[in-house]
């Protein structure tokens, strides 16, 4: 059948139809044909493609309902969520939306029957919020990203509320071990001589030696013994009184009494010997127990700054890594190959994962994973673009090619001077 004349009623009218939307009725999902009028609808039904396409269907009916439900949907969800987010409409409004697409996938064709069935089955199965009122059923998107990234956020809370906890835990065990040591240390500290002093100033001391001569048994005997004996010889008396009983002494027991201070006086200094001995093993054990009391705090200190630099790497290792102002390497032949290995600046952040470069007086709009970082000359500038000190600048001191590793001095921040090893992806150039 030959086409119609251009400018004809008939052409006219043909045009007419073929703009817009049909009759849904004369659709064939199977065979995605649109017929015009109803008997261009009962010729497709009679047709041999169309009777193909029927025993196709009665062989596994159930597939092609399941796909067709699936592809309805998906698309109308697709409008719901691209055309009215989160805002709560009228269901029979995104229908209406849905099925402006002349391909669309039509309801005839799902298991479902009505708009009503298939707003009910959204609100059951938790994608969507739907409520009945006298104007009809009213449907709203559920944001799962949300959602999850709600659900995620209070995980990280948890996460750092469970950090801080341990965190407390350690500072308490460590602080007990210490007042431990504290203890024992002031313990032993206890046993130790201490020093001889006066309690009256202006009171003169004098000594008074005993006459009885030490036999060389009572000389030999451990220094407890030795203790006790000079006891009884450095018992303090007035001098006055020894001198009247020197003086009432004759010349034998004066004799004898210089043999006894001859023998005090070797006591004497035995005993001063014995007692500087035993001051220095108290001080170099004092001595030892204060590094060791040193050594522990260091430790704790350690563990401490250990465990927050854990947190601050957990917290802002991220995966993207774009920061305004840092010099970028291209590293894909997607722009030419003018712009491959060409080093640009990132003059605006898109998103996380996009920026736009300055390179040779033109803007690209590259993606994170098409460009890699730069390492300028030692004593240069770089930004830590990564990690625990992330957005930090620092300085360039080494580079530690065969481990990829940069060493940076921190110019910033409260550990500002601070050396630290950083692999290449961590630290990038940045525009002086």
């Amino acid at each position: 059948m030959g086409k119609y004349e251009k400018g004809t009623p008939k052409e006219i009218a043909n045009r007419c139809k073929s703009k817009g939307l049909q009759k849904l009725r004369w659709f064939c999902q199977m065979c995605k044909k649109q017929c015009r009028d109803q008997n261009g609808f009962k010729c497709h039904l009679t047709s041999e493609t169309h009777q193909r396409q029927l025993l196709l269907f009665a062989e596994n009916p159930n597939t092609y309902l399941k796909e067709y439900s699936e592809e309805f949907e998906n698309n109308f969800l697709k409008v719901l969520r691209s055309t009215f987010g989160t805002k709560r409409v009228r269901a029979n409004e995104v229908y209406q939306e849905y099925i402006r697409d002349k391909m669309h996938t039509h309801m005839n064709s799902t298991k479902w029957h009505t708009l009503t069935n298939f707003v009910i089955y959204l609100g059951k199965s938790g994608k969507c919020h739907v409520d009945q009122t006298e104007k009809g059923w009213f449907i709203a998107w559920i944001d799962q990203q949300e959602e999850l990234r709600k659900q995620e956020a209070l995980h990280k809370v948890k996460a750092i509320h469970d950090d801080e906890e341990r965190l407390q835990q350690l500072l308490e065990e460590q602080a007990e071990r210490a007042r431990e040591k504290r203890q024992q240390s002031s313990d032993m500290s206890k046993n130790h001589p201490t020093e001889l002093r006066r309690a009256g100033d202006d009171s003169k001391v004098t000594f008074s030696l005993t006459t009885k001569k030490l036999t060389d048994e009572e000389l030999t005997r451990p220094c407890t013994s030795v203790f006790a004996t000079s006891y009884s010889i450095f018992h303090t008396k007035i001098k006055r009184e020894t001198k009247l009983e020197l003086e009432s002494l004759d010349k034998s027991k004066k004799h004898q009494q210089w043999d006894n201070l001859f023998n005090a006086a070797t006591l004497k200094r035995e005993i001063k010997s014995y007692c500087r001995k035993e001051h220095d093993d108290s001080t170099v054990g004092s001595n030892k127990s204060r590094r060791e009391d040193l050594k522990s705090k260091r430790n704790v200190l350690d563990e401490i700054m250990e465990m927050e630099e854990r947190r601050k790497e957990k917290r802002n290792r991220r995966d993207n890594w774009l920061h305004e102002g840092i010099i970028v390497k291209i590293i894909t032949k997607k722009f030419g190959n003018d712009f491959y290995k060409a080093k640009g600046v990132v003059k605006q952040l898109v998103d996380d994962f996009t920026a736009i470069l300055d390179v040779n007086d033109c803007s690209l709009k590259v993606s994170q994973e098409n460009v890699e970082t730069v390492i300028p000359a030692v004593g240069r500038e770089m930004l830590i673009v990564n990690g625990a000190y992330r957005g930090t600048k620092a300085v360039l001191q080494a580079i530690e090619e065969k481990k990829f590793a940069v060493v940076l001095r921190l110019d910033e921040s409260l550990a500002k001077g601070r050396i630290l090893r950083l692999p290449y992806e961590d630290a990038c150039k940045i525009k002086q």
